[in-house]
């Protein structure tokens, strides 16, 4: 069920401070060349418009990390960051679910990126692009072979 105004699910909040920031997973087969590329900043079919984040005012870029490689067993290259402002800047915004109640496994800080207004395709593909960019300023946030 959703709130018939904002479109959110009861749980769901909608972050504001344009300043927090959001991790996100980089899948291995996203990384060419040591760069990463827009697919990661793009969701999938699967994915259903949620781009899956994490928090930083509720969790560490390394406890992200493990969690998504050990407890959701999906790979990752490392984690890169996103601003909530970063997000607003191209007409997106960020929602924390971390409190949904439907049975869903959520990571500690779960939070997506909101593209379920975004067609997929092209206009999808460019702000992807546009959000990794952003986050490829800031460079990773944490990788595992950097900590060892």
């Amino acid at each position: 069920m959703q709130d018939d105004v904002s479109g959110l699910r009861p749980g769901e909040v909608e972050l504001t401070d344009a300043d927090e920031e959001i991790w996100r997973q980089v899948n291995p087969a996203f990384v060419h060349d040591g760069r990463v590329s827009s697919q990661a900043f793009t969701p999938t079919t699967k994915d259903a418009g949620e781009l899956s984040t994490n928090r930083a005012t509720k969790v560490t870029p390394q406890a992200a990390f493990e969690y998504h490689i050990q407890q959701l067993e999906l790979p990752s290259a490392g984690v890169y960051s996103l601003t909530v402002g970063e997000v607003a800047e191209v007409s997106l915004r960020v929602v924390d679910d971390s409190a949904v109640q439907d049975d869903e496994p959520r990571p500690p800080g779960h939070a997506y990126v909101d593209f379920k207004g975004v067609s997929a395709g092209k206009r999808a593909k460019k702000i992807g692009a546009n959000l990794r960019e952003k986050a490829e300023g800031r460079g990773w946030r944490y990788r595992p072979d950097e900590d060892q």
